[in-house]
């Protein structure tokens, strides 16, 4: 089979749309159960904690997942940062018999990988497929093929992606507005459990703290009410009018009672 093209800046700080499928049969979903997709956004959150990255967006459907994330240009990083990642990705006894042994020679290929898209999805998705194939009690492998990745050039084309991964699961179909979903940033922006991610005013610099959400909320409801190509479902004009009335403002202790 041949091996599919996986796009990456070298040098220089990048954004990347990326996206991964789980292998199986034609209507076989195995994220969609709330264990499981509460574990992979963990594997997340942890491994990205440990790279120089941040998460801006992020959606997990019924056999797939997307993130929009960006890597920090690399750069020289002092031994006791290293140390100090390392001893997040090798907790407890691990770190000792993970570095021992270890030479200048491999504290600078360490670094390297910190600031390595291939290497962050290699962690992920391995840790991942050992937790579920030990809790389904299955071999061989999980994920269909090697990721996939995309250079997003300019902000325009960050927002955009992260405006796409957020609406996801309304154009699947499975829900009405896009916070609902469980499974995505948006998500957990709304409920106040997004510390980890990228703040918003990055991507939106020309607004402020809650402000930003309501915009990105405004501009995720306006995009996902335009029907897309496919014929794939879109955010009603009911809802997008209940929505513009409250000025696009957080349901955050809405969702919270809903989970």
């Amino acid at each position: 089979m041949a091996r599919v093209a996986r796009f990456k800046i070298s040098g220089a700080e990048a954004w990347y749309h990326v996206h991964s499928h789980i292998s199986g049969c034609r209507g076989e979903f195995p994220l969609s159960e709330k264990a499981v997709t509460r574990r992979l956004i963990g594997l997340i959150e942890h491994f990205t904690s440990i790279y120089f990255c941040e998460v801006a967006a992020f959606c997990v459907m019924g056999n797939h997942y997307h993130l929009v994330v960006r890597f920090d240009a690399p750069r020289p990083v002092r031994r006791e940062e290293l140390e100090d990642r390392a001893r997040t990705m090798y907790p407890g006894k691990r770190y000792s018999v993970a570095t021992a042994g270890w030479t200048d020679d491999h504290w600078e290929h360490y670094r390297r990988r910190l600031f390595d898209l291939s290497e962050l999805m290699r962690n992920i998705q391995a840790a991942f497929a050992r937790w579920y194939n030990r809790r389904r009690d299955r071999r061989g492998k999980l994920w269909a093929d090697r990721f996939k990745s995309v250079v997003l050039a300019d902000m325009q084309a960050v927002l955009d992606c992260m405006l796409y991964v957020d609406l996801n699961p309304v154009r699947a179909g499975v829900v009405k507005r896009p916070e609902e979903w469980t499974g995505s940033s948006i998500h957990l922006r709304e409920i106040g459990k997004g510390g980890w991610l990228m703040p918003i005013t990055e991507v939106l610099v020309a607004a402020s703290g809650e402000a930003a959400l309501g915009e990105y909320r405004q501009r995720l409801y306006y995009r996902g009410a335009v029907r897309s190509k496919g014929g794939q479902a879109a955010i009603s004009q009911e809802v997008l009018e209940a929505e513009a009335a409250r000025g696009f403002a957080q349901r955050g202790m809405f969702l919270e009672r809903l989970r």
